[in-house]
């Protein structure tokens, strides 16, 4: 009204007319700027009150507004690199299982072109000259059993990765085993010229849960273990005692023994460290199977050097 301007009356001017600039004040509001605009139109007039903030509360909201935004920005790349870190710890495990699956086919295939090799070759002599056919077939033959412990091998490997390893639990005498497997050993041991003794406490070892032939089994892959490394005349070990809640069982051979980084190696699949395993009975799988058996049983298999010189395999069962 100051400014010749009324709201609620019609315009003096035909013109438009408008106030200056008002600063307005609310109470716990804060301050507005305002501006009252009379428009002349064809039926009358028309009356605008417009408002805005005051600058000085609009730059605080501003800076809050962008306060926010960095916060969220800052929350999406925490959120990318979280998931980032996430995506690679889980995708580490899968990349490092395909180079394994990578290595376990390229070693089957080159373990199974040698023996195929000796057929073919052995089949295309017999043709060439059947009467020597009785001298080929031996060693064809020779190479199809390797081919299926080879085989079998492999398939026991393979119910074991997919949890298909079904085990005959029964409550087992531990001396009564041991003893088996001992008189089963002695007679291998004549043909190696090696000694095994069989070392056990003198009073009863406690009953335990397992599957009495796949425990024969890991005997019987670290006691042939063993005999690889022993040379003639040695002596391997089989003892066996009890340790808080475990049957420890152990092997001890007094061969070359092993580096430290031999041992980290030694239960990997198709892995030979010493050029004397590489002959046709071994193809470096026997320790994974063991190892695979113990953990079935809920046990594990370690090994540590022999005083003197040597290995010992140590298989704690609960």
């Amino acid at each position: 009204a100051s400014e010749g301007i009324r709201m609620d009356r019609r315009p003096l001017y035909s013109k438009v007319a408008k106030t200056s600039v008002l600063s307005l004040e609310y109470k716990n509001e804060g301050s507005y700027l305002g501006m009252a605009v009379s428009i002349p139109t064809q039926n009358g007039w028309q009356n605008i009150m417009v408002f805005s903030e005051n600058g000085q509360r609009s730059r605080a909201q501003a800076g809050q507004i962008l306060f926010v935004i960095v916060i969220d920005l800052m929350g999406v790349a925490a959120l990318f690199f979280i998931s980032w870190l996430y995506i690679s710890k889980v995708m580490k495990p899968l990349e490092e299982g395909q180079k394994k699956q990578n290595a376990f086919i390229a070693a089957v295939s080159h373990e199974l072109r040698s023996p195929l090799t000796v057929i073919k070759t052995g089949l295309a002599s017999i043709r060439e000259d059947p009467s020597e056919a009785g001298h080929f077939l031996v060693h064809v033959e020779g190479e199809c059993d390797r081919m299926a412990r080879l085989i079998n091998d492999m398939l026991l490997l393979a119910a074991a990765d997919a949890r298909h390893w079904k085990l005959n639990i029964e409550p087992l005498d531990m001396d009564t085993l041991l003893i088996e497997c001992y008189d089963m050993f002695c007679t291998c041991m004549n043909e190696k010229q090696a000694v095994i003794t069989l070392e056990l406490p003198e009073e009863a070892l406690c009953t335990i849960p397992g599957d009495k032939e796949r425990i024969k089994q890991i005997l019987t892959i670290l006691t042939d273990n063993a005999m690889s490394y022993t040379p003639k005349g040695e002596r391997i070990v089989l003892r066996a005692y009890q340790q808080k809640r475990y049957m420890v069982i152990e092997v001890e051979d007094h061969g070359k023994g092993m580096s430290e980084e031999e041992k980290k190696h030694v239960f990997e699949r198709f892995y030979r460290g010493d050029q004397s395993r590489t002959g046709k009975k071994h193809f470096g799988l026997g320790l994974s199977i063991a190892k695979e058996l113990a953990e079935l049983h809920k046990g594990d298999i370690l090994i540590r050097n022999t005083p003197g010189g040597g290995s010992t395999f140590v298989v704690k069962l609960p």
